[in-house]
């Protein structure tokens, strides 16, 4: 029978040769469906086929194994290579050249771009850097500095050797001043002991922040704390009872204090002669007090604060002052007044203001009086009025020089209530007086580069979408020829509101496109 041959290129491992053979095997297929033996051509080719392929195998088993050897013995080397790789790169890094004061520097830079870390947490802050290296616990060590800030959050447990651990942390800050943040919630000996021990230190305290409970303020007496001449910073949350007998034994607590300069209070009972603050030194003030009554004694004192914050949940529980009761802070920039705290304003003059926060009840002419009293070039506004009243915009004639107004109103669908807003828009509306020019007579706050709108409506229409729009147009297009001495284009502005996209607010995409910084949040 005549045989038909079919060839494949069998691709061999390399071996040492390198060699690659053309093996030509008959087709043997059709003998497959037969008893039949092949015809002598046939067995005679066949025979010689299976003689070589047997010889063949024997080659390749032999080259496999030897093959197998040279992978093993290349991947134990490739291991061995990974391992210098690892172990000789490290110390030809160039960081290993960096001078020390370059280091000390970045240690500097990153202990500093975070939140304290507690100095009880071995696997954070200041104490992994230490097992660095030799070098880097030489430098850390030696450097006073990397240990002056003190912190010890809240903790539910507290490692063992707690107390040897804060003393040696104390130790290795020499005689620096020191930063104290010290917060306890449970009532254990061990947090007692370790507040104790900051106690001790307390004539090397710059800043302090204390948040602790009840149970702990019979240790804050003079006697309990050293000379605190170095303390400038002092943040105090104590969450006293007004009617706690331990009030008594804080009135001196920081009268040996000649150097505070900043007051945070929160919990603690306001009178003029609390914890013995000298209030005519301090520049800033921030205290959370229920009733504001408390505070305008209190800011006759503290003639030299720079920066105010007053948050107050009560009204005015005693019978409002006269006119004599006006207080002028004369080097004050920043005021923010919340909660009921906004009726001080009738009772405030700062003609330096820079920056006012406040919120308004809906009726009331608090913040006008403050503003056309105080006469003062004020550039950042931020009112929160729920629900708004006419007071805000009454009040904005006097902020000609506001270049940064933020509002967080809510409107009400009363039948005054809800054209409110649509005023305060209409007012804000650069108007085109024609022949090219743009008029600014009746227009507020022609100074204005950033407004900030956060709206709660119960309707969409009492957002008066289409005049946001216009009045942001004016603003940012300035048609007509633009007078620089009288008119400031918009750069900024930003729309927080709880109602769905409007067809009115395409307008922003458009201005986005032309370069004005326009933010629409829906919620």
């Amino acid at each position: 029978m005549s045989l038909s041959y079919h060839t494949f290129s069998e691709s061999k491992i390399k071996a040492a040769h390198g060699r690659r053979e053309l093996i030509r095997i008959p087709n043997i297929a059709d003998h497959f469906h037969t008893n039949e033996p092949p015809d002598d051509p046939d067995a005679q080719l066949f025979a010689k086929t299976l003689s070589n392929a047997i010889d063949r195998e024997s080659f390749l088993q032999e080259e496999i194994r030897y093959l197998e050897t040279t992978l093993y013995q290349r991947i134990d080397e490739l291991s061995r290579v990974q391992q210098i790789i690892r172990e000789y790169k490290p110390v030809l890094s160039s960081v290993r050249r960096l001078p020390r004061e370059l280091l000390m520097e970045i240690f500097f830079q990153v202990l500093g771009s975070v939140d304290p870390e507690d100095v009880l947490d071995f696997d954070r802050g200041l104490w992994p850097l230490t097992h660095v290296c030799r070098l880097w616990r030489t430098l850390i060590l030696n450097h006073t500095s990397f240990w002056t800030t003190v912190s010890l959050p809240g903790r539910t447990h507290y490692p063992p050797y707690s107390i040897h651990i804060l003393s040696l942390f104390l130790d290795r800050s020499g005689s620096q001043p020191i930063f104290v943040d010290f917060t306890c919630r449970d009532v254990a000996k061990l947090p007692e002991t370790l507040f104790s021990v900051l106690f001790a230190q307390s004539y090397r305290w710059e800043t302090c922040k204390l948040r602790i409970p009840v149970f702990l303020t019979d240790r804050l007496s003079p006697g309990a704390i050293e000379r605190t001449q170095l303390l400038r910073h002092l943040d105090l949350n104590l969450d006293l009872a007004y009617s706690s007998p331990l009030v008594s034994s804080c009135k001196n607590l920081f009268a040996g204090a000649p150097a505070l300069r900043s007051v945070k209070l929160t919990g603690v009972p306001l009178a003029l002669d609390t914890l013995g603050l000298r209030w005519s030194y301090l520049t800033h003030y921030d205290v959370t007090q229920d009733f504001p009554d408390k505070h305008l004694a209190i800011l006759r004192l503290a003639t030299g604060l720079v920066e105010c914050t007053i948050d107050c949940s009560q009204p005015w529980r005693q019978q409002l002052p006269g006119a004599a009761a006006i207080v002028t802070l004369r080097k004050l920039r920043i005021l923010k007044l919340k909660g009921t705290a906004s009726i001080l304003l009738e009772y405030l003059v700062a003609p330096g203001l820079h920056s006012l926060s406040v919120l308004l009840p809906e009726t009331g002419d608090s913040l006008k009086i403050f503003l056309n009293r105080s006469v003062s070039r004020l550039h950042e506004l931020e009112i929160e009025a729920t629900p708004m009243g006419n007071n805000i915009l009454d009040a904005l004639q006097y902020v000609s020089c506001l270049s940064k107004l933020a509002l967080n109103v809510s409107i009400s669908p009363g039948s005054r209530r809800k054209i409110v807003f649509k005023d305060f828009l209409v007012a804000l509306r650069y108007v085109s007086s024609g022949n090219n020019t743009t008029s600014i007579t009746g227009c507020k706050l022609p100074r204005l580069e950033e407004l900030f709108l956060s709206v709660y409506t119960s309707s969409s229409e009492h957002l008066y979408a289409n005049e946001l729009a216009d009045m942001v147009v004016s603003r940012w297009k300035l048609p007509g020829k633009i007078r620089e001495q009288e008119l400031t284009q918009l750069k900024r502005f930003t729309l927080e509101t709880n109602r769905d996209w409007l067809p009115a607010f395409d307008t922003f995409k458009e201005l986005m496109q032309e370069g004005l910084q326009a933010f629409i949040n829906l919620h």
